[in-house]
């Protein structure tokens, strides 16, 4: 049977859980962890919390899924070291890949989960993970039943399933909208919820999903062979801890569906507007936004403080070895040197010009994949190299494999990446890491020049000057509209009321509450990219940049005409700064 997890954001919320029927558990400390707003656990705390999970069999997970900076390496491995002597987890939930690298080589015996924020969507990428030293991959919520069966099926490593709670509209670990425009990152625990802010529009709510309830689909997962269901929550109270927990808790040990009082129950607890199954389904559509309304606050308290009594449950004895880190060993002949990609790197996003010869002095083109066939690309083919979708699921991989085999037959022999998972599809090609990769520190660039990157976009959240020099060319934004956000549902749908567009083109704009637009465009499949309201600039500080091992920097065209792109590329050759509105980020 698929082990129950629930969250803990406090020790009253501990104890509900394992009241509940958990049999495992998933917390936080006073930092590294993704909800920086929860109570959390000190360390006289999660003393306390190691022993309760002990004495009751629950799996204690402790949460590490935050990027981290150079300079917190020695606190983040005394932390840990603190935790392997005196609260024992049994594992440890971990975002950032550098951290994975460096906790393997200081605790081998440590087992890791690859938590959510990796962004893992494929098998290929959970085959990846388990290399690395993760038993354990937190599948993305945006996953429809088919795509977790494959996974489970064929990636070889345990899975874990959000099974409800709230849900990101933007793909987990891809979001920097917090980080940009509110300086409140997502990736450090200190997500400022904008997707839950109201914008002009059809909906005044673009944005804000429902909260995830699977309740109805619990078997179905449980014959999967799904390792574990994820209850989400480490903000919330314990009574809802406890309400959700115990009712997950008894659908699993009896094998059926809820009753409409468990379902109001579950609502009740907590929901926005009622809850949507809509990623597991396939039904990718409006129904799935909502916002909390006053009569789901009022719902709220008709469960709380109401008496709690431990479920007669007898938990799971299971055992979990940690596996080890097997580092990859990059291929020479597939690099290309740092001295060999100086320079900028046009980027279309949006218009791709009909003539690319203008750009031909740069050390890289990048177009997406899916819209090669717009470009005439002749006698640019070595400057060529295709971005990959940032999301590939299983059920997309042949489609993706025929793009890539046209593009080698153009003869395009560079291939940008965004996700780890699609790694296996470009072994013919010379492979460059891109931004969603999240390169925060050097500890993860070390990790990933071994899968034969010839270059890695830094982390737009990342200070450069703390990377150096480096045997693989790094690049950062110099222009452009940064991606905000990447969603598997059609926001231009709910700004507008349809989702006519043309392609390539903006077509729709996010407007707040200040009056800033945010521009959506179309990205593969019925996916869109909402970027920032202001482009980055960056291109008078060359020399800056490059002192701090920056080679690259990437001239990211979206809205812009192809005269205004013509005028930013000679900017850059002059490191100018022109006329108009940009942020220095």
């Amino acid at each position: 049977m698929a082990l129950l997890l629930s969250p803990a954001g406090s020790f009253d919320a501990l104890r509900a859980a394992i009241d509940g029927g958990a049999d495992e558990v998933y917390l936080g400390g006073m930092q590294f962890n993704a909800r920086a707003g929860a109570k959390n656990f000190d360390e006289k705390q999660l003393q306390q919390a190691g022993k309760l999970c002990r004495e009751h069999n629950v799996h204690l997970l402790i949460t590490l899924n935050t990027l981290i900076r150079d300079k917190e390496f020695a606190d983040v491995l005394r932390y840990v070291d603190f935790l392997q002597k005196e609260v024992r987890p049994h594992a440890y939930i971990v975002q950032d890949l550098g951290l994975a690298k460096a906790l393997k080589e200081r605790f081998p015996e440590a087992v890791l989960h690859a938590s959510t924020q990796l962004r893992q969507h494929a098998s290929g990428g959970g085959k990846l993970l388990k290399e690395l030293g993760f038993s354990r991959v937190v599948l993305a919520r945006e996953m429809a039943k088919e795509d977790i069966a494959s996974f489970v099926q064929n990636s070889g490593v345990e899975s874990e399933v959000f099974v409800h709670g709230a849900l990101c509209v933007c793909e987990s670990g891809g979001c920097l909208m917090s980080s940009m425009i509110g300086r409140r990152s997502g990736n450090r625990g200190e997500c400022a919820q904008p997707c839950r802010l109201p914008y002009k529009g059809k909906n005044p709510y673009p944005l804000s999903l429902k909260d995830n309830c699977l309740a109805p689909y619990l078997t179905e997962l449980d014959q999967m062979g799904v390792t574990a269901l994820k209850i989400e929550g480490r903000m919330k109270a314990p009574d809802y801890v406890y309400a959700v927990t115990s009712v997950y808790r008894r659908l699993l040990d009896e094998g059926r569906v809820p009753t409409e009082a468990e379902l109001k129950r579950l609502e009740n607890a907590f929901s926005r507007s009622g809850f949507t199954a809509g990623y597991y389904n396939k039904q990718v559509d409006p129904r799935m936004f909502g916002i909390r309304r006053e009569e789901d606050k009022k719902n709220t308290a008709k469960v709380q403080n109401t008496p709690r009594l431990p479920l007669p449950y007898v938990r799971q004895k299971t055992e979990e070895a940690p596996l080890p880190m097997v580092l990859p060993e990059k291929d020479a002949p597939r690099l290309f040197s740092p001295k060999e990609q100086l320079g900028y790197v046009a980027r279309f996003e949006g218009r791709i010009p009909r003539d690319l010869t203008p750009f031909a002095d740069a050390a890289r083109i990048d177009i997406p994949l899916w819209r090669l066939e717009e470009a005439d690309i002749k006698g640019l083919e070595d400057k060529i190299s295709v971005i990959l979708p940032r999301v590939t699921f299983d059920r997309e991989e042949g489609q993706i494999k025929k793009l890539l085999e046209k593009a080698y037959a153009k003869g395009v022999r560079h291939a940008t990446i965004p996700n780890l998972s699609g790694l296996h599809l470009v072994k013919e090609f010379y492979l460059h890491g891109d931004y969603p990769l999240n390169v925060f520190n050097k500890e993860t660039a070390k990790l990933l020049e071994g899968y034969s990157f010839s270059s890695l976009f830094l982390s737009p959240e990342s200070d450069p000057k703390e990377f150096g020099f480096s045997p693989l060319a790094y690049e950062a934004l110099g222009y452009g509209r940064l991606p905000l956000m990447h969603t598997e549902t059609c926001i231009i749908r709910n700004v507008k009321g349809d989702c006519t567009h043309s392609r390539g083109q903006c077509h729709a704009s996010l407007v707040d509450r200040t009056g800033a637009s945010f521009p959506i465009l179309r990205g593969n499949g019925h996916r869109n990219l909402i970027y920032n309201s202001l482009p980055t600039y960056r291109l008078d500080k060359r020399k800056e940049l490059k002192k701090s091992g920056v080679g690259l920097l990437t001239l990211l065209f979206t809205t812009e005409t192809e005269t205004e792109m013509g005028s930013i590329v000679e900017a850059y050759r002059n490191s100018a700064l022109p006329k108009g509105n940009y942020t220095r980020r």
